[in-house]
Formats: C-alpha cells, structure tokens, sequence
C-alpha cells in the first residue's frame, strides 16, 4: 500500500472540514482562485495549513469540494422551489438570489 493510498483523510462530516470550506470560499470570492492556498485558507479558518492537508488530499480536491457543495445547495434550492405552492414565483425568486450565483 502506497503512502498516498493509506494516508487518513478527516470526516466528510466535521465542523473542521466545513471551516476550511467556508474559509476557501470566502478566499475565493474576494482574492481569485490562484489565492487559494493552504496557508490562506487555513489562516482564514484559524486553523493550522497541516489540516488543508489532511481534509483533502490536494487543492483540487479541496476546489472540487467546493463546487460539489455548491452544486448540492443549489439542487436543494431547486427542489424546495418545485415543492412549493407557487413553483413559477419560487424559481424567479431563486434565480434573482446572488447567493445562488456565489460560484
């Protein structure tokens, strides 16, 4: 077994993990993509850069991570919209909501 293959990876599930998401996004938004670096995200989450590492393998990992979460937010956003009484007025609410747009 490789190093790289027996390497730990922490929760999909943890606070910790999902700080260093919110922190790379809000690097993002407000620097580029090229600023998101290990060091900047884990200063904005206030954690050390070892644990960048240790919740994703890479930095494209990491990325990935995010445009999946997105993804998710808004497939939920859509289905609440389909679900509700007025679906036509929920989609217009929806697709007028920046936050919808932050990636």
């Amino acid at each position: 077994m490789s190093g790289a293959a027996a390497r730990r990876i922490g929760a999909e599930d943890s606070a910790t993990r999902t700080a260093l998401l919110d922190a790379a996004m809000d690097v993002m938004l407000e620097e580029g993509y090229a600023a998101v670096t290990s060091r900047r995200v884990a200063a904005r989450a206030g954690l050390k850069p070892q644990l960048v590492h240790y919740y994703f393998r890479t930095m494209d990992d990491l990325l990935v991570a995010l445009v999946r979460r997105g993804a998710e937010q808004n497939l939920e956003r859509q289905s609440r919209a389909l679900a509700s009484d007025d679906p036509l007025r929920a989609f217009w609410e929806y697709s007028s909501d920046a936050r919808g747009a932050r990636l």
